[in-house]
């Protein structure tokens, strides 16, 4: 689902950022039943894989259809906005509404659009149809999963209680060794964030994240179009009692997801943005080397004291031509040769607004610069 969020009256107070082992160890999981698709973690699911017992293997199998596609959520367990232990969050598993358990493993399991898109425990069960729907799923794309799905239908407690054993113990053999540094990148990647967002603002932070999510110069509006199919966008006009909800995980690249719900907070509707990225460094990793062709076009295009001052200039801003040629104190016809070589080497990027042609930085040109610099002498 491509997303159009509208920003121009929004402050940066509507970024919250958010940190759950849960739900990272729900993404690793699914990562794990679809390395395929998720080529930088084919080491880390070797390495995961070798460290589990033949019993954590089999139960990882039967729970398997759940993170086939995507990753669990459990939203109303787990709010993604929430910073719990690991502790605290298996308690809060064991103790929530059982709905609140079973009705993600339901709403995966039957086809889409058979009775709506909410399906609650308590017509699930009093619904022989739909159980049988979920069990021709189940047999035709996993069928390792059947036994936990008639297990929910005959006792869903004693369901959760088996899911929560397994996630414990998949926890504590695969992810708790790794753990301590995991949970430091993310906080280093969160901490970075912040310091973009209050540097540069909201709208230019969020360009920051990923390469599906792109800055409109002319309208100020950000454009968040997730990997695959994308239709006409969904406009959201955000306003000061709104949420952009920032989750940096490992676990999600190459893609990127976005989501939005509506909910109520303090008697008010809230509307919601979810935006889980892959931290900057695994952006980074999975990346092609820079080549040096590339490397002596950044170099050669800003070596002259004009256009490193051009340079230095939209790096705080767009600007237009006439604009940049007051500051420097040169005719625009020569700003717009400094400009033409920047634009050829990739550096900026015009974007015509009404009658002037603005010019903006390609943050992506100093990050090669700087990644093909590393590549080369490090």
């Amino acid at each position: 689902m491509t997303i159009r969020l509208q920003l121009r009256d929004a402050g940066s107070d509507l970024a919250v950022f958010g940190c759950s082992p849960a739900h990272e160890t729900l993404r690793s999981l699914h990562v794990l039943n679809a390395v395929k698709h998720h080529p930088l973690h084919i080491s880390w699911a070797l390495r995961t894989r070798a460290r589990m017992s033949p019993e954590l293997k089999d139960e990882t199998e039967r729970f398997a259809f759940w993170c086939l596609d995507r990753p669990l959520v459990f939203q109303e367990i787990w709010p993604q906005a929430d910073t719990w232990s690991w502790a605290d969050e298996v308690s809060a598993l064991l103790a929530a509404p059982i709905d609140h358990f079973a009705d993600p493993l339901i709403r995966s399991a039957v086809p889409t659009g058979t009775v709506g898109p909410r399906i609650r425990l308590g017509m699930f069960l009093r619904s022989t149809d739909l159980q049988e729907q979920a069990l021709s799923r189940i047999q035709t794309r996993h069928p390792a999963s059947l036994p936990v799905m008639r297990e929910l239908i005959a006792d869903p407690e004693r369901c959760r209680e088996r899911f929560a054993g397994f996630l414990v113990s998949y926890w504590q053999t695969c992810i708790t060794p790794d753990w301590l540094a995991m949970e430091t990148r993310l906080r280093s990647d969160i901490a970075r964030r912040g310091r973009a967002l209050s540097r540069r603002g909201l709208p230019r932070m969020l360009e920051e994240l990923s390469p599906h999510v792109r800055l409109d110069q002319s309208t100020g509006d950000v454009l968040i179009r997730p990997p695959g199919p994308s239709g006409d966008p969904l406009d959201l006009t955000l306003a000061e009692q709104d949420q952009i909800l920032l989750i940096p995980s490992h676990f999600v690249w190459p893609e990127l997801v976005a989501a939005t719900h509506r909910h109520r907070h303090d008697g008010r509707s809230r509307q919601a943005v979810l935006i889980i990225y892959a931290l900057a460094e695994m952006q980074q990793d999975g990346q092609a080397p820079i080549p040096p062709e590339r490397l002596l076009k950044l170099l050669r295009s800003a070596g002259d004291s004009t256009r490193l001052q051009i340079l230095q200039l939209l790096a705080q801003r767009p600007r237009s031509t006439r604009e940049i040629a007051g500051l420097i104190g040169l005719t625009e016809a020569a700003i717009s040769k400094h400009l033409k070589l920047l634009q050829d080497a990739g550096w900026v990027t015009p974007e015509r607004q009404s009658y002037y042609v603005y010019y903006r930085l390609v943050r992506a040109s100093l990050t090669d610069l700087s990644r093909g610099l590393e590549q080369m002498l490090a």
